[in-house]
């Protein structure tokens, strides 16, 4: 759209017969603008303002610099987990794979970062600056490798699909225990031109739990196992909080057992194995909470409504005494924990459903009745 600059100046200032008209408190025609209408003082004033407000903005944009936005980055890592169990000495290579998902080259510095479980008890993670390792010096001993060759930092190309080495050189006296800490690729590209400023960022992560045998008994505390007292209707949460009081990470499998009040099974939830490292607390879900399992759509809303992560029994129609029988084995060969606990469902809402229908049959029965007599 074209602006005549002289026409929004003859309406900012107005020409002296225009200024004359509104102070004798006439309208005045603005036609040579091409609006055909009349205005007074006040409406004049409001749109030189406006006119005004206008112009300033265009100026300031005209200077202002742009800022382009950045460029997301893609980047995959697999396996997102690492388990090595070692008995020293030992030299064990894991290959995993970095992947470029994107259009554009990528420079990575590889690192290694320790953690511990965070007071979540979800599973997540919080990065440690002074890990208190049995060995401080672990960290020389894992490698990664390219081709057979030592490197820190990477350049991937456009979709490219790396294949790297993980290596762990444990001599004969390495002091035994676990190490928990992640191997991360980072980028931090940043370019500056003229009045453009782009800027993109990324990073991935692999978690390690590393292990450095013999290892001691395995062990754990189950802290909780309970099922709401009472319920109107499923799904139904268990929760199930373990402590593991080993020395090295578990992962324990199990299921839940539920039984009516005649004591005929009527339902099953399978576990998730999870896992649990070395004197921590961690609550466990159900299987299909899994993070490569697509659960039914109800219940997928259902998950996220859930504060912390819980044990689901799917069955909406609950009726009567229930006992919940939980079973979990810390490993293949045991121990093996077993705990129950009970609860009580009545479906008020049904119930008050069917009252109410059965009322308003019973209510048009007795109408009938009465006009036929």
């Amino acid at each position: 759209m074209k602006i005549n600059l002289i026409d929004l100046i003859n309406l900012i200032s107005p020409p002296a017969s225009l200024c004359k008209a509104l102070r004798a408190g006439k309208k005045a025609p603005i036609s040579k603008l091409g609006f055909g209408i009349s205005l007074g003082q006040l409406e004049i004033r409001i749109i030189r303002n406006l006119i005004l407000i206008i112009l300033i903005s265009l100026i300031f944009n005209l200077k202002s610099p742009t800022v382009a936005s950045a460029q997301s980055v893609d980047l995959g890592i697999y396996p997102p987990v690492f388990q090595v169990d070692v008995t020293p000495p030992a030299d064990i290579k894991v290959p995993f794979f970095l992947i470029n998902y994107t259009d554009q080259s990528v420079d990575l510095t590889l690192s290694l970062k320790p953690f511990e479980a965070s007071n979540e008890e979800n599973g997540q993670i919080s990065f440690l600056d002074n890990p208190d390792f049995a060995d401080p010096y672990i960290f020389q001993k894992v490698i990664v490798l390219d081709g057979g060759s030592p490197i820190k930092s990477i350049t991937l190309s456009p979709k490219q699909e790396k294949q790297l080495v993980l290596e762990f050189k444990m001599p004969s006296n390495q002091a035994k225990g676990d190490y928990y800490f992640s191997l991360i690729a980072s980028s931090a590209n940043q370019t500056i031109n003229n009045s453009n400023l782009s800027q993109a960022t990324a990073g991935i992560a692999a978690n390690v739990l590393l292990s450095i045998g013999p290892q001691g008994k395995t062990q754990a505390i189950l802290e909780n196992f309970s099922a709401p007292l009472f319920a109107t209707h499923g799904p139904l949460p268990f929760t199930i909080r373990l402590r593991n009081t080993s020395d090295h990470f578990i992962a324990p499998k199990g299921d839940i057992i539920i039984r009516n009040m005649f004591d005929q099974p009527v339902g099953k939830v399978k576990l998730l194995p999870v896992n649990i490292l070395s004197n921590s607390i961690r609550r466990i879900p159900d299987s299909l909470q899994a993070s490569n399992v697509t659960p039914p759509e109800g219940l997928k809303s259902y998950f996220l409504s859930l504060k912390s992560p819980q044990a689901v029994w799917p069955e909406k129609f609950l009726l009567g005494w229930y006992k919940a029988t939980l079973t979990l084995s810390l490993s293949d060969q045991g121990p093996i924990i077993r705990r129950e606990t009970m609860f009580l469902a009545f479906p008020f809402e049904y119930i008050i459903g069917i009252l109410i229908v059965l009322g308003l049959v019973i209510s048009i029965v007795v109408k009938v009745r009465r006009r036929i007599s």
